[in-house]
């Protein structure tokens, strides 16, 4: 199983991804991790990951399927947080 943690996504900053939700398949860019202050619920640091994804499907919140460049699967909850007419902004937290 895949460590879910803030290395992982700073790895992947301005690398693609492939995302399946039940909207269907899209690419998306991974535009950022920001670090959160640590607390004792979590052995590591939280943290939250933006995403770019395209514009023109709904912007839902919910589970995403991803495919990561080298071909291993994860699984992580995302918000819409933002939309321009090419993108929309989401965003996942990692408490």
């Amino acid at each position: 199983m895949i460590n879910l943690n803030a290395e992982l996504f700073e790895a992947l900053v301005g690398k693609h991804l492939s995302a399946t939700r039940q909207a269907g398949s899209e690419i998306w860019l991974v535009d950022s991790v920001s670090r959160r202050k640590g607390h004792s619920a979590r052995a590591d640091q939280p943290f939250d990951v933006y995403f770019s994804a395209p514009a023109g499907k709904a912007a839902l919140q919910g589970m995403v399927q991803a495919t990561l460049p080298d071909g291993d699967a994860i699984e992580f909850f995302v918000v819409p947080v933002g939309a321009t007419a090419e993108a929309v902004t989401y965003e996942a937290v990692f408490n």
